[in-house]
Order: structure tokens, then C-alpha cells, then sequence
């Protein structure tokens, strides 16, 4: 069976917990992922659409009717509850699953900026660090020298430039020709890839 995303786990646990196996959407969470969660749920038969009774949370809303999203016994097994588990037990579970996926996404946080630093110079040998080098030099360089270095579009081109300002890296522009406009890298405050 394939993995199950954060989202799932979370949706899942929380049906589990719950006496009647009814999912609840968690806090947060937008209609369109609500929806997006629920069907992959659905088609992998961890969980089953039946419409709505009185006081059942509502998942979605078909042609006029609530319908409500309940965990089967394949979902309840692959979170690893029992249809036998007390609430108690599904309560425990849930706050451990609960507990896991933050730390999960506190250790996304923690990696991400280092991944995906602001300021981090081009891999050497990219074609971003051969467009630092061309703009590196006195005179500068045209999207057109570029285009032809790099073999990008334009438009594609002139977003590696936007990149490269993300980076901390200060383009200039400066008028050329009619048309036409010469980009030079000006300083750099970002320190070197090692």
C-alpha cells in the first residue's frame, strides 16, 4: 500500500478516535484540500461516503445533500487501530499521530531555509553560475548573450535573473540600444556555495 501523506494520517486518526468512525476535517484546512483528501481516501477504500444523519459532520456537499466521510476496517488497519480499540486507546493513538506529524513539520521547517537558503551562490557548473559569471563582468550582458549561452527562452532567462536577486545578488540594468538593455551584477551579499 502506498504511504500515507500527513493529511491522510491526520483525517483517519481522527475518524478513528471518534465513536462513530466519522471523519472531521482538521482546523486549517481548505475546502478544495478537504475534498482532494477525501476522495483519495474514498478510492483507496480507507474511508466510505454515506450521506449525513442529523448531528454527523459534514464533509462535503452533493447536488443538495451533506455527505459524510466514515473509516472503514482498511483504515482503521492502516493506521493501526483495531475495530476493537476502546476510545481511550483511539485517543492515544490520534495524539501520538498527532504528535509525530508535528514533528515532522517542525523538522521541515528547521531544514527548509538551509536547503533553500536565501544568499547561497549557484552549483559551479550550472548554467546560473555561467549567467553570474557572464554578469560578473565589467560590460555586462544582453538577454540575447544570455539566451544564446544558456539556451533558455527569454522569459525563462529574465527569471533566473528575479532568482538571482532572491539570492541577494544586486542586477543592474542599464539602457543599451533601442530595445534592448545590458545587465551587470553590481555586489553580492550572499557568501559563496562551498
Amino acid at each position: 500500500m502506498q504511504k500515507l501523506t500527513e493529511n491522510q494520517l491526520i483525517v483517519l486518526s481522527k475518524a478513528a478516535a471518534r465513536d462513530d468512525g466519522v471523519a472531521v476535517a482538521p482546523h486549517g484546512m481548505s475546502k478544495a484540500a478537504a475534498a482532494k483528501v477525501g476522495s483519495s481516501l474514498v478510492a483507496r477504500k480507507l474511508m466510505r461516503e454515506s450521506r449525513s444523519k442529523p448531528g454527523m459532520p459534514v464533509w462535503r456537499e452533493a447536488e443538495g445533500k451533506n455527505i459524510s466521510l466514515m473509516i472503514t476496517r482498511a483504515g482503521r488497519d492502516a493506521i493501526g487501530v483495531g475495530d476493537d480499540a476502546t476510545p481511550s486507546d483511539r485517543f492515544d493513538l490520534e495524539a501520538t499521530r498527532a504528535s509525530a506529524v508535528m514533528k515532522t513539520q517542525k523538522a521541515s521547517v528547521a531544514v527548509q531555509p538551509e536547503q533553500h537558503s536565501i544568499g547561497a551562490a549557484p552549483r559551479t557548473g550550472s548554467k546560473q553560475a555561467l549567467i553570474v559569471e557572464m554578469l560578473s563582468k565589467e560590460p555586462g550582458a544582453t538577454i540575447d548573450a544570455l539566451v544564446k549561452a544558456t539556451g533558455w527562452l527569454p522569459h525563462t532567462t529574465r527569471a533566473a535573473l528575479t532568482g538571482l536577486r532572491k539570492r541577494g545578488f544586486a542586477v543592474e540594468r542599464i539602457p543599451h540600444a533601442p530595445g534592448a538593455s545590458l545587465y551587470r551584477i553590481t555586489s553580492r551579499s550572499c557568501p559563496a556555495r562551498v
